[in-house]
């Protein structure tokens, strides 16, 4: 009997030593949400009233006078978001703060190492409580609060490694926002920092009460909405449509398919448009900082039209400054100045965003890489001993001169019938 006690000893001892990471109290009543920084614009001469953009995401702080200096929840760290992001965290096993890349942008430049710790989102790869499943999608990318009133606010931060509790007041005392939200039992809500006026360091916070959780989407159809959540025109960028995108924005789409006939005689990269998807008609936004999204319905090819002779077809991408058209089916969207439409999709005085690139590695692409293209929206899955196609539902939300891409993912154990 002894034996068998001290064995029980030792098991217990065993899996407490394997133990990674406090179990959290479950949340009562719990509301979810996900943090996003915008503030993408760096500060240069013509914006020079521009906070820099990097922050600290505070929920119920704890303050000293009105300097704050703990909080319930603090999203420390917060970088600008990634142009893509998945509706869970892509690394959620790994720790939460990592040590941030960039690049110039320029030919041949090398990338720059940030040498301090770097979140591009709350709650990112942090080890909280997340949403489940809801209609379908995996939401952990969204974190469990308890629901209720909760005062918000931003802190503009420097660039280092010293935690948001360990720095000198005058530091946390630069609130960039601070505003109560009251979030709804049960409900999914995104929030993220905008600029209003880039001239004049003008800042807000936008909330979308995300509706997607109660809409019914078809599994055999892709789904995209798009959102302008940028702020007044930059005076720089008064002469013409520029890189800003617009206040009112025209948005068509044309569905490309390789034509793999001309490429096997002549080796010319030929894309032929879907029928009824050339240059397509969608929707104007007439509007900014929507909090509803209007979801538009696109067609999902059969699996046969992903692969050519048997085998997979590629993606578009860039490798030591060649580029390699890829042959898999993309949608393009055209953005064009509602008020001055031109019809040279690739003039300056449009936006045509290609959706082409590969979603598994475009986060790590150069921001020239990144220039007008998109991950592909359809979702290219190893499942059930080979690749299928499985369709997502896609927010594009436009930043000034970005179009960032909130892509909705199903749980892909089941493989598709198409």
């Amino acid at each position: 009997m002894k034996l068998h006690k001290s064995l029980f000893f030792l098991l217990l001892l065993a899996v407490a030593g394997c133990k990674k990471y406090d179990i959290a109290p479950l949340v009562k009543d719990p509301a979810y949400i996900r943090v996003f920084n915008d503030l993408s614009n760096d500060i240069d001469v013509f914006h020079s009233a521009q906070v820099a953009p990097f922050l600290t995401f505070l929920m119920d702080p704890k303050t000293d006078g009105d300097v704050p200096n703990d909080a319930e929840i603090i999203g420390d760290y917060m970088g600008i978001r990634q142009l893509y992001s998945l509706s869970y965290p892509v690394n959620e096993a790994n720790s939460s703060i990592g040590t941030g890349t960039l690049n110039s942008g320029q030919p041949g430049s090398a990338p720059v190492i940030n040498l301090y710790p770097l979140n591009y989102e709350y709650p990112g790869n942090a080890h909280v409580l997340t949403a489940p499943v809801m209609n379908g999608f995996d939401l952990s990318a969204w974190a469990q609060i308890s629901s209720g009133k909760h005062r918000i606010m931003f802190v503009v931060r420097p660039q280092n490694n010293i935690p948001f509790k360990e720095l000198a007041s005058t530091i946390r005392s630069r609130v960039l926002l601070d505003t109560t939200v009251n979030f709804e039992k049960g409900e999914v809500y995104t929030l993220e920092v905008v600029s209003r006026d880039l001239d004049n360091g003008k800042y807000g916070l936008y909330i979308r009460h995300e509706q997607f959780v109660h809409q019914a989407f078809d599994e055999n159809k892709l789904y995209i909405g798009f959102v302008n959540l940028s702020g007044k025109k930059p005076l720089d960028n008064q002469q013409g449509f520029g890189n800003y995108i617009g206040d009112n924005v025209r948005i068509s789409t044309t569905y490309n398919l390789f034509n793999d006939a001309v490429y096997a005689t002549q080796a010319d990269v030929v894309y032929d448009a879907y029928p009824e998807y050339k240059d397509t008609y969608m929707t104007t936004l007439n509007t900014k900082m929507d909090t509803g999204i209007s979801f538009q319905p696109l067609p999902l090819l059969p699996e046969s039209a992903f692969f050519y002779q048997g085998i997979l077809r590629s993606y578009y991408a860039f490798s030591n400054n060649n580029v390699f058209f890829g042959t898999l089916p993309y949608y393009s969207f055209n953005l064009l100045d509602a008020d001055k439409p031109v019809t040279d999709p690739d003039s300056r005085l449009g936006y045509l965003l290609r959706c082409h690139r590969d979603p598994s590695s475009y986060n790590n692409y150069s921001s020239r890489d990144n220039n007008r293209s998109a991950p592909n929206l359809n979702l290219l899955v190893n499942s059930g001993n080979g690749y299928h196609v499985y369709s997502t539902v896609n927010i594009m939300e436009i930043v000034y001169d970005r179009v960032y891409t909130m892509q909705l993912q199903r749980g892909f154990n089941n493989v598709p019938k198409n």
